[in-house]
């Protein structure tokens, strides 16, 4: 493998972690496209490649089961209805 072929495998890595890091930050990352004539990944690199596509794997997990803990919190306040559209209180003041 040719040094550019490394460089340019250690490029799209950083970019990976650098994604994984704002996602799991609550960031949204950019688009991403692979590059053009990137070859097969270089052996001293392989290692990298697979703690990166671990780290990807369990962050995709952790994401998901936030997106469906936000679902559920959602769908518990879709429940409750909105007194002003009913014109009836929702709570008693037993109290007072």
């Amino acid at each position: 493998m040719s040094a550019d072929t490394a460089t340019s495998w250690a490029a799209v890595l950083d970019r990976f972690e650098a994604d994984i890091a704002l996602a799991v930050s609550g960031g949204t990352p950019g688009p991403w496209a692979p590059p053009e004539d990137l070859g097969p990944c270089p052996a001293e690199l392989a290692d990298r490649a697979l703690r990166v596509l671990d780290a990807q794997r369990e962050t995709e997990a952790m994401l998901s089961k936030e997106r469906q803990r936000a679902g559920a919190h959602l769908g518990a306040l879709k429940a409750v209805q909105d007194p002003q559209r009913t014109g009836h209180p929702q709570y008693l003041d037993v109290r007072g």
